[in-house]
């Protein structure tokens, strides 16, 4: 190869480096400036959260304890209808949760044969102490009995008219109606047609219009903050639109009840009130009441043992750590001296939040 070929074929692979080189180095510019135009891009698109907020309000809030219960006969008012000898119940005729008024006939009754037995031994006796008395009173007449003997035969003849008195006005030896001696409904109806029931055995029962309460059931750490004499709402559990009755803690019992694991607080009425008996209730206790700051309680994000809100301010989301007071099912109290009446707290939209991120109010 000649000298003047070998120059040019360097000469040509020299120009082909430059440009190539050159090529490479716009390249790289080119690079740099679509990264830095990204960058830019990026930092002028940061996400702007929409979120919904209320008005942090200074106003009073109510803290109610809710408890279920029943309607039932204050203690110690129930009325028991019972005869004090054995009897067949001929007919009921009235049912449970049947008002009656006093006076109303409840059930026909008649003896059975133990008691018929029972009467025909007093009306035996008592005709036996009568002979015996005349007796007694003929011989004393002659000087043949003593004043002893003749007071010992009064006072048997006594007893025997007084013993069958008893049977007679007990209405053994006869058919028996039973009436009810108050006015109020029946509670519980204890017998059937045909049942033989011992003496004393409760036939029916009845509580009076103006004797019946609510019991309800209280979790026992709730106990200490219910005293007698705080007022209580009262509402039907399935009964929709049903109005709700005032009445008032009459007593707090101390013990927990091994049925259902609560503390029993009855709760008295004004008379009047009507109420159905076994009825499934609901009480609002209310517990205290104070005026303070107040937000909605959706606006509280619960985290572990601490409670969190958001504020905006200056169009930024604002994280605050908070402690709650009272607390109804809408409302709760905040407790923390760097938010005032009249901040704007977000309400929905706060869970995507995080403290300085920009935020718009949306209406």
């Amino acid at each position: 190869m000649s000298k003047k070929l070998l120059a040019i074929v360097v000469l040509i692979l020299l120009i082909a480096g430059i440009l190539g080189f050159g090529l490479y180095r716009n390249a790289g510019t080119n690079e740099t400036k679509s990264g830095e135009s990204q960058i830019g891009s990026s930092e002028d698109s940061k996400p702007v959260a929409q979120v919904q907020t209320a008005a942090v309000e200074h106003k009073s809030i109510s803290e109610t304890l809710t408890a279920y219960g029943s309607v039932v006969a204050a203690p110690g008012k129930t009325h028991f209808v019972a005869v004090s000898f054995e009897s067949r119940v001929k007919h009921v005729l009235v049912s449970a949760g049947q008002v009656v008024e006093k006076g109303d006939l409840l059930l026909e009754i008649e003896g059975t044969a133990a008691s018929l037995l029972q009467l025909r031994q007093a009306q035996s006796t008592d005709e036996e102490a009568k002979k015996e008395l005349e007796q007694t009173k003929r011989r004393f007449d002659q000087k043949l009995a003593t004043n002893q003997e003749l007071n010992q035969a009064q006072k048997a003849a006594a007893d025997a008219d007084l013993l069958l008195s008893s049977l007679h006005q007990q209405g053994v030896g006869s058919t028996g109606e039973i009436h009810s001696d108050t006015a109020g409904v029946v509670a519980k109806v204890d017998v059937e047609d045909g049942q033989v029931a011992a003496s004393g055995t409760p036939l029916i029962e009845i509580v009076a219009n103006d004797d019946i309460e609510v019991k309800l059931g209280a979790e026992p750490e709730e106990i200490g903050k219910i005293v007698p004499g705080q007022k209580v709402g009262i509402s039907l559990v399935y009964g929709a639109g049903s109005p709700t009755i005032e009445g008032t803690v009459r007593l707090v019992t101390q013990r927990v009840n091994p049925a259902d694991h609560l503390v029993d607080v009855f709760v008295s009425f004004p008379p009047g009130t009507r109420l159905l008996l076994a009825a499934y209730v609901r009480g609002e206790i209310g517990i205290v009441s104070r005026e303070t700051l107040v937000v909605p309680r959706e606006a509280i994000l619960p985290n572990e043992s601490e409670f969190t809100l958001y504020l905006v301010r200056d169009g930024r989301a604002v994280e605050k750590k908070v402690n709650l007071g009272l607390g109804t099912a809408s409302e709760v109290e905040i407790i923390d001296s760097t938010i005032n009446e009249g901040d704007r707290v977000v309400t929905v939209g706060s869970r995507e939040l995080s403290d300085g991120m920009e935020v718009k109010e949306s209406k």
